[in-house]
């Protein structure tokens, strides 16, 4: 099984490799809008490959490598059809419906006009900021609180507190927020989840245009599962006391601090090209297990115990620990004491 991921490892980056050497050096010019669409066809070679080899030996990696390279040219097409793509402004659309006239696609004769005007009709309205306020006030049975955030894509920022359970103020340009509470007054417990409406998000400038700044109370006992597609997030919660945190995200750049306020913090995170920091109080003790073979990592003040296992010399010790389970595709992580 080692081997076997070793050579799909290898043959991925063999032939990136030279793909772009070749592209380098203008040898390899492809038209990726005739080839993309057949993605697909790398799927049926490896069934055929699994049917005729049966177990010989060699062919799952092969197959592998094929599987990889159809999920590659699988997203790279889908991302291509979603993005319109106008000098420094792109425009991403994930409702799938296919309603061709609301994105102006109608090529019926005599509507062009019409469909330019509506188009500019719509591009005025998409750049009106839809700003929204959520909070939800504290009360008193509350000790155990769970936080949300579906945020697709944006920039998200959490630093500070608040007297009420919950505030955020968002901004957008195009799509909204949605934002959920609900309290059990059995168990002492609340809910909060804020999400962003499904449609579309637009970047300007290269620029995200969706904004939410979040605070928190720093009463109740924390679990939060941050899930962000793309973008930045900045997120302190070096005064609250996380219990868990769980963050997914796919192409972002994220900040996270934490604090020293309970005896064992988990945090599970899972990205997919991504630049993460992760900035942890020199007083607590600190363990990190990660998977994933392209990773760029900066263990300040964590040591290799064995492979993909990290630790503190204080872990033993301290009071207070934080247990770290990082999986990444091509990321790079950044632990820094502070």
């Amino acid at each position: 099984m080692k081997n076997s991921s070793g050579i799909v490892w290898g043959g991925l980056l063999i032939i990136l490799g030279l793909f772009w050497l070749l592209r380098s050096m203008n040898l390899l010019n492809i038209d990726w809008d005739m080839i993309l669409p057949y993605w697909s066809v790398l799927l049926i070679l490896a069934g055929v490959i699994l049917v005729a080899a049966g177990r010989e030996r060699g062919s799952g990696s092969i197959v592998a490598l094929l599987i990889t390279f159809a999920f590659l040219g699988g997203v790279v097409n889908k991302t291509h059809q979603a993005i319109d793509d106008h000098g420094d402004n792109w425009h991403f659309g994930w409702d799938d419906d296919d309603n061709d006239h609301e994105y102006g696609y109608n090529h019926d004769e005599g509507d062009d006009d019409r469909d330019s005007d509506y188009q500019r009709e719509r591009g005025k309205e998409r750049n009106r900021p839809i700003n929204g306020s959520y909070k939800y006030e504290m009360e008193d049975f509350i000790q155990k609180a769970h936080f949300n955030l579906e945020g697709g894509a944006g920039t998200f920022s959490l630093n500070g507190n608040t007297p009420k359970l919950f505030e955020a103020d968002t901004k957008s340009t195009l799509v909204g927020f949605l934002s959920n509470t609900s309290v059990n007054k059995l168990d002492n417990s609340a809910t909060v989840t804020l999400k962003m409406e499904e449609g579309d998000v637009k970047i300007k400038n290269g620029e995200i245009s969706n904004q939410a700044k979040i605070l928190l109370n720093e009463k109740p006992v924390w679990n939060i599962d941050l899930g962000i597609g793309a973008g930045k997030g900045d997120f302190d919660f070096s005064n609250y006391k996380v219990e868990k945190l769980k963050v997914s995200t796919g192409v972002a750049d994220m900040d996270i601090r934490l604090g020293d306020k309970m005896p064992t913090a988990n945090v599970d995170i899972e990205a997919g090209v991504a630049s993460v920091t992760l900035e942890i109080p020199e007083s607590v003790g600190c363990e990190m297990r990660m998977d994933g073979a392209l990773n760029a990592k900066n263990m300040d003040g964590l040591h290799k115990v064995g492979n993909g296992f990290y630790r503190s010399s204080n872990f033993d010790s301290a009071s207070k620990k934080v247990i770290v389970h990082y999986e990444g595709g091509l990321t790079s992580i950044n632990i820094k004491r502070y």
